[in-house]
């Protein structure tokens, strides 16, 4: 009896013992789980809020250029102009004259995609030329080949469908912000990589300068083009020259002088685009070669020099700067600018005044 009444206690001891311990692991179970899902959660949470944050912060610049330019612009306030065209607007400077007189402006022309990646020569004139009585007018012409950007591949279709929902329902309310000049550019580098035609492109950019000096009542206009965009800027400057009976010395158009600047020596200027810019006899042209003689350029500048001859210019001047030294923006008494600025002194200076009277 004793010994059945002392077995009670144990095996009911040892029953509510292995509850205890189940319940234990169960709970321990139960625990154990809980936080991996809620980190499941939270790290989903935490994608799809980082997906629509990037969808909706929309980038400051349309493009790497279109921040450059725009830079440039805040830089130099005085100078920097947004010309319309029909592609958008496009950055340019506009260099006043700093002398009592005026004799006219310099439009500057240079198939470069940025004004920062000007060449010196060609800064140095637009720069210190204003010293002497001309203004300058400078704007990059689009390249002959210009840079394709890749797109960027999208991180998800899931974020893609997100970001053009985002974007479709704050286009119009989350950017108060932008500017004018950066909108209209933004449509011109879109219009630009719609594969527009160059020609067409040059056309747009020349129009828009010339109406914008039409504005400041200045009409007596020299153009300096470098070799790449001069075919297709004489295409669109040359039809619109009249010639002057009365004076030979002297046309009725948008430009009196002519200078090419031979920059791109891989882009030589054909047999066939040389009679096309030495088109009009009465018009002063100006040739630049800025390298040291040898086989090819020797054999470009005889191809100028003839075919001038043979469109019989009035006036040709063909200028090889050898082995000059490095043209600097601060350099105001370069033998380059000496010599273009007597070029436009003696051919274009003036001239408007004359047809005046």
């Amino acid at each position: 009896m004793p010994l059945a009444r002392n077995q009670k206690p144990i095996s009911f001891a040892n029953h509510s013992g292995w509850l205890l311990i189940t319940l234990i692991f169960m709970i321990t179970n139960v625990y154990s789980q809980e936080p991996e899902s809620d980190k499941q959660q939270i790290n989903e949470q935490q994608v799809e809020a980082q997906a629509s944050n990037s969808s909706v912060e929309a980038a400051p610049y349309a493009s790497r250029a279109i921040r450059d330019k725009t830079l440039i612009a805040n830089v130099l306030q005085d100078e920097s102009i947004w010309l319309d065209t029909e592609y958008g607007k496009i950055l340019a400077l506009h260099r006043i004259t700093e002398a009592k007189s005026t004799f006219g402006v310099l439009i500057l022309l240079h198939a470069a995609e940025d004004p920062q990646h000007w060449p010196p020569a060609l800064e140095n004139l637009r720069a210190n030329l204003p010293r002497y009585g001309w203004e300058t007018l400078a704007l990059a012409m689009p390249p002959q080949t210009p840079m394709s950007i890749p797109a960027r591949p999208s991180s998800s279709s899931s974020s893609e469908h997100n970001s053009e929902n985002i974007d479709s329902t704050t286009n119009d309310n989350d950017k108060p912000n932008q500017t004018a000049e950066n909108n209209s550019v933004s449509s011109a580098s879109s219009s630009s990589s719609a594969s527009i035609s160059r020609e067409f492109l040059i056309s747009a950019y020349i129009d828009a300068a010339i109406t914008y000096l039409s504005q400041k009542n200045q009409f007596n206009v020299v153009v300096l083009t470098d070799n790449s965009s001069a075919y297709y800027s004489l295409g669109k400057l040359l039809p619109m020259i009249k010639d002057n009976p009365k004076d030979p010395n002297t046309i009725d158009g948008p430009l009196q002088a002519l200078i090419i600047a031979n920059l791109q020596q891989q882009e030589p200027l054909t047999k066939t685009e040389l009679e096309s810019i030495f088109n009009n006899a009465q018009l002063p042209v100006m040739d630049i070669f800025f390298a040291a003689d040898y086989s090819e350029q020797q054999t470009a500048r005889n191809l100028h020099r003839a075919v001038a001859m043979r469109q019989k210019l009035n006036d040709y001047q063909q200028l090889k700067l050898n082995n000059q030294p490095t043209v600097t923006e601060t350099d105001f008494q370069s033998f380059l600018l000496g010599r273009v600025r007597g070029f436009m002194q003696k051919k274009a200076s003036g001239v408007e005044l004359k047809k005046e009277d």
